[in-house]
């Protein structure tokens, strides 16, 4: 992963900013010569790119940050056709005396300075458009380039907040774990429907991508994992404690195609649901 030192000691240069929607899934990328950053956040859809010999692959919520460099190589172009929408912002670098780097991870840096990745997930993508659409708003009033510039610059450095909260003081960290308790007992509370990443997400008012790599930084799994493992052993104790047909508890555990459930089932444990079921046919119910 490459990271960008953008300095904010002083405003960064406005150049154009817009929204960009696709007519068809047919669109892609035209080839264009980028001789300054170009920020894209997209909304919808997926967005495929090949810059600087690399290809990108953007989902919905996420960020892509391109630098100018030398060309030839300062050619970006579609690698693939898709159907996506985006915002994108250009800006540079000319008030300041110096030009940005390639910074590793490890590396330090100033105060005055932002370390931006190239590619990364957002916490809050629908904080980040509401400043774009701001900033497209003062560009069209044909703000003053002064108003503009520090504007991109709010962005950039929300950006970097967005991104980099999981570095947060421990009070942070221990409001993450409290989240991820919160989730847990939630996916407990309603194992008997059908959960989804997504949902769960929305619910508690998060970015998708964001809380499952969150939960997976806390528990070492992804929360889908988690409700994959928690769906099994209900099924396990239905399977054990109770006489219900295999598709009622494939139903009961919120699945509308028993074939699927019994799928995953035997890929999750080696063996049916029946094997499981037969395997404790000597059990003791006690009414």
């Amino acid at each position: 992963m490459k990271y960008y030192t953008i300095p904010v000691s002083e405003p960064l240069g406005y150049h154009m900013c817009g929204k960009f929607e696709a007519l068809s899934p047919e669109w892609k990328h035209a080839e264009l010569n980028l001789n300054d950053y170009e920020l894209f956040i997209v909304t919808n859809g997926v967005l495929y790119i090949e810059y600087n010999n690399n290809s990108y692959r953007i989902e919905k919520g996420e960020m892509l940050l391109l630098p100018p460099v030398a060309a030839p190589d300062n050619v970006r172009k579609g690698y693939q056709s898709s159907s996506c929408t985006f915002y994108w912002l250009h800006f540079g670098l000319e008030n300041h005396e110096y030009y940005s780097s390639i910074l590793n991870d490890n590396k330090s840096y100033t105060p005055d300075m932002i370390k931006i990745p190239s590619f990364s997930f957002l916490r809050y993508p629908d904080k980040l458009i509401i400043l774009m659409k701001q900033l497209q708003d003062l560009a069209r009033e044909k703000a003053p380039w002064r108003t503009l510039s520090y504007m991109t610059t709010a962005i950039m450095c929300r950006l970097y907040d967005d991104i980099n909260e999981k570095d947060a003081p421990e009070t942070t960290k221990r409001t993450g774990k409290q989240l991820i308790s919160d989730i847990k007992d939630y996916v407990n509370h309603n194992i008997h429907t059908n959960l989804s990443v997504m949902n769960i997400a929305g619910k508690f008012g998060y970015n998708d991508k964001y809380l499952t790599h969150m939960f997976k930084n806390i528990t070492g799994e992804t929360l889908k994992q988690y409700i994959i493992s928690r769906k099994i052993e209900e099924a396990n104790r239905l399977l054990t404690d109770t006489n219900i047909s295999i598709t009622e508890i494939a139903y009961i555990l919120g699945y509308s195609d028993n074939h699927n459930f019994m799928k995953l089932y035997k890929e999750k444990t080696g063996m049916s649901p029946s094997e499981y079921r037969n395997a404790f046919d000597k059990r003791v119910l006690n009414h």
